[in-house]
């Protein structure tokens, strides 16, 4: 626990002052270079095999989807749709031996691959680039997801008696994951009542409170999925990257639902705001 506080708080406080201060181009650096050693971390742990020609690909790949949905979605679309082809064709000049089980696999992997990492990360700097009022948003989708897991985590270890899932993730528990879908209610109303902009009218508050117990449910399904690639490994923790917390996909897979889900919210239901 005290390694976890110890180098937990100080990234806390420069995720702080990235999101509220730092000028878009760092931010956007920051988050493709995270992707970067998300996608090599996954690499690491589906893969038995190590490949610097997949590396490369991937990594490009992923970094030139991530890079074109905060610019233009058009785009992305178009890129996803050629990162496909450039994969499929990638494994038919891999894979020549007839090893064809294999070959499937390793497509299935890398284009899991592919949409997770951009899941967790292409929706990012969008949010953040969201009118006058998108690094208030990144901020609060980053304070529910984060708060949230860590209510549960407490909530679990005081009162947990259910298990939610024990096959995928022993420790989690129904009443932690209660305690962070109440908790994301508390969040939702602090935001607004202290750092959310007084010029939005009273329905956007409404709309978020309403829907914050879906992103943290959501936020809790991103956490358990990124557990199922880590059984399926056998493998306790994706990496190393933060001490007492793992590797990178372990601290941040609560983005992976819920990034996507907020920017739709936003789009969809706070588009004037």
């Amino acid at each position: 626990m005290r390694t976890r506080l110890f180098f937990g708080i100080p990234a806390a406080i420069v995720l702080l002052g990235l999101v509220l201060w730092a000028p878009t181009w760092l931010i956007q650096l920051t988050v493709l270079i995270a992707a970067a050693f998300a996608y090599l971390e996954y690499d690491r742990l589906m893969f038995q095999n190590r490949s610097v020609f997949r590396w490369i690909l991937m990594t490009s790949l992923v970094l030139a989807i991530i890079y074109q949905i905060g610019r233009s979605e058009q785009n992305a679309f178009h890129l996803i749709t050629l990162s496909f082809v450039a994969i499929c064709s990638s494994i038919l000049f891999q894979y020549q031996t007839g090893d064809f089980i294999e070959a499937v696999r390793a497509l299935s992997l890398q284009l899991l691959g592919l949409f997770y990492v951009c899941s967790l990360f292409g929706f990012l700097v969008p949010i953040a680039h969201w009118a006058d009022t998108g690094r208030f948003y990144l901020l609060y989708l980053f304070l529910l997801v984060f708060l949230g897991d860590t209510t549960a985590y407490f909530a679990g270890m005081k009162w947990g008696q259910t298990k939610l899932a024990e096959k995928i993730s022993p420790n989690k528990t129904v009443e932690g994951a209660v305690a962070a879908m109440l908790s994301s209610v508390v969040i939702t109303w602090v935001w607004i009542a202290f750092i959310y902009p007084e010029t939005v009218e009273k329905s956007v508050y409404r709309n978020l409170i309403l829907f914050s117990p879906v992103l943290s449910l959501l936020a809790q399904g991103g956490d358990l999925f990124e557990s199922v690639l880590k059984r399926s490994q056998s493998q306790k923790d994706s990496g190393v990257f933060l001490p007492g917390h793992g590797g990178i996909l372990d601290r941040i897979d609560g983005l992976a639902f819920t990034g996507p889900a907020f920017y739709l919210f936003i789009y969809y239901f706070l588009g004037r705001y």
